[in-house]
């Protein structure tokens, strides 16, 4: 990990495993090249509160490795989402391929649990700058 203030906190490549690692305040998931019934299961259950102890401020899925998706893996996936905004965590969703973005507008899936950014350092960027003009907003200056 070249990125600094990355830190690798969860998770193997190996056997269709999600990879969580932590950068600035989110925690970046790599998605697999393919969703299992059980990298679904580990986000449901395990991510949550990996986002409490950490006190993640975004959770940004990485999907640029994934092949495809159908509807029912998106809908778990989004329901992960809505449970870390719950949590006052902001659900990011990053690298859709074309044709899985094309799949998911031509079904009709509900995909307003994420905030859509085109790559990893675009959705960084934004949640750098949602800081910077919190820090900046009037009322947060510094007292003296």
């Amino acid at each position: 990990m070249s990125e600094p203030g990355a830190e690798g906190w969860a998770g193997q490549a190996e056997g269709g495993a999600a990879v969580v690692t932590r950068i600035g305040g989110a925690l970046v998931v790599t998605l697999p090249r393919e969703l299992s019934d059980a990298t679904l299961a580990s986000l449901r259950g395990g991510l949550m509160a990996r986002l409490h102890a950490a006190r993640a401020r975004a959770i940004v899925f990485e999907a640029s490795g994934l092949d495809m998706i159908d509807a029912r893996e998106f809908a778990d996936l989004s329901t992960v989402a809505r449970s870390a905004a719950w949590l006052g965590v902001r659900p990011m969703l990053v690298g859709l391929s074309a044709g899985i973005v094309g799949y998911l507008v031509h079904t009709g899936v509900e995909t307003s649990a994420f905030e859509p950014y085109r790559t990893l350092e675009d959705a960084l960027t934004a949640l750098s700058a949602g800081s910077d003009a919190v820090a900046a907003a009037p009322g947060n200056e510094p007292t003296p």
